[in-house]
């Protein structure tokens, strides 16, 4: 019987994610129509994305994933983005959320993950959920926003606040409890209410759960008392996340720069008889452009690195080296914004067409980066533990 894999699941299996997520070039021209339009990813490339294991790059080898390693991990979601935004959006929000499979016991997650089956992940990181005390499980209720790739997802994850008592139960700290749970998408209900400029095909509808009871193996405390082996899942998450979105901005902006210059060669302005890319000012645009993401990219690279040599080795990583990290990511968001802009500025006209992709690449850099982890609050710790301050935050 002839195999029915598309490319990018043999290049999955074969030559590693980033090939896989080449190969998903072609599919994403001819889908571009459907992209444009949103608000869900198209089925057939969504189910490429799934089958190619790009929605589940961090699952637990235990559990028959890959536990991606973070560099790599940030090729394949820059590689995606120079292909679609809302893409890419959705294969980072999905395999980041697949590393809550491994921050809890393996044998439940078995039952919630069959082997042998590629899966998508959707959730929601914001507790503006609760999760009660049911005899000896747990009831979800609540309403969570930017659930990316939810109409695609088989499994979503979910941060509740604990309660007890109609109350929230609260930490030594004065804090609520907060605990993650994973369970089967089919549980939760997709609002359909996403509706945005940017982004616009990532599916990221409100979800929510009304009186939904999971297993109390399939949920875990934020210490992530039984979470399995690998510095994968002992990385902190606030870092875990930074690393899951950095390649984005790089991606988008790498993208436009190409854009650019493939007009530079064929467009002469009004008022002009030399085409762009004879033009000084458009050549001095390109430069800098191109100088600014290397040195984002390198930075990023370079802080991921850093942090996930450390963890490799056993070692807890510095807050120094986290803080690097969050330097890195909201950096990127920053240089990928100014990329981007000044393209789209410097193609004149011809950026506001849709059938140019400068629009689409203005408006999903500047979706991506209204992301907390491009906040320029973020920033903040960083500075303080560059002055010898604590950080002032439990979260780096």
């Amino acid at each position: 019987m002839p195999s029915t894999d598309t490319p990018a699941a043999i290049s999955a299996r074969t030559s590693g994610p980033v090939a896989a997520a080449q190969d998903l070039a072609q599919l994403i021209k001819d889908q571009r129509e459907a992209l444009g339009k949103g608000p869900d990813l198209p089925a057939a490339l969504a189910d490429a994305l799934v089958q190619a294991g790009l929605t589940q790059l961090w699952l637990p080898r235990a559990l028959g994933g890959a536990e991606t390693d973070p560099l790599e991990f940030v090729r394949v979601i820059e590689t995606l983005a120079k292909l679609d935004g809302s893409v890419a959006w959705s294969a980072l929000i999905s395999s980041a959320a697949s590393r809550f499979a491994g921050l809890t016991a393996v044998e439940p997650m078995r039952r919630l993950l069959p082997s042998g089956k590629m899966h998508a992940f959707s959730g929601s990181g914001n507790p503006t959920g609760t999760i009660t005390r049911d005899e000896e499980g747990w009831r979800i209720d609540g309403r969570w926003t930017w659930a990316s790739f939810s109409r695609h997802s088989t499994v979503t994850a979910l941060v509740c606040v604990e309660q007890e008592n109609g109350s929230p139960r609260l930490a030594a700290n004065g804090g609520p409890v907060m605990r993650a749970a994973l369970l089967p998408s089919a549980m939760v209900q997709v609002m359909g209410n996403w509706n945005s400029g940017g982004l616009r095909s990532s599916g990221s509808h409100d979800i929510t759960c009304t009186g939904v009871r999971v297993p109390d193996d399939y949920t875990t405390t934020m210490d992530m008392p039984s979470r399995q082996q690998g510095p994968l899942y002992s990385l902190p998450m606030s870092s875990a996340f930074a690393i899951a979105i950095i390649g984005l901005p790089l991606g988008i902006a790498a993208a436009a720069i190409d854009a650019l210059i493939a007009l530079a060669r064929t467009k002469t302005a009004f008022f002009s008889t030399a085409p762009l890319y004879e033009q000084e000012h458009v050549q001095l645009e390109v430069a800098w452009a191109k100088t600014r993401l290397l040195a984002a990219r390198a930075f990023a690279f370079e802080a991921v690195g850093a942090l996930w040599a450390s963890a490799s080795s056993g070692q807890t990583p510095s807050v120094e080296q986290q803080a690097l990290l969050r330097m890195a990511c909201c950096n990127a968001g920053d240089v990928g914004k100014q990329v981007v802009s000044r393209m789209y500025a410097a193609a004149g006209s011809s950026a506001v067409l849709e059938e140019a992709p400068f629009a689409a690449q203005l408006r999903d850099i500047h979706a991506a980066c209204q992301h907390i982890n491009f906040a320029e609050r973020m920033m903040v710790p960083p500075g303080r533990i560059l002055l010898g301050l604590a950080p002032g935050t439990a979260v780096l």
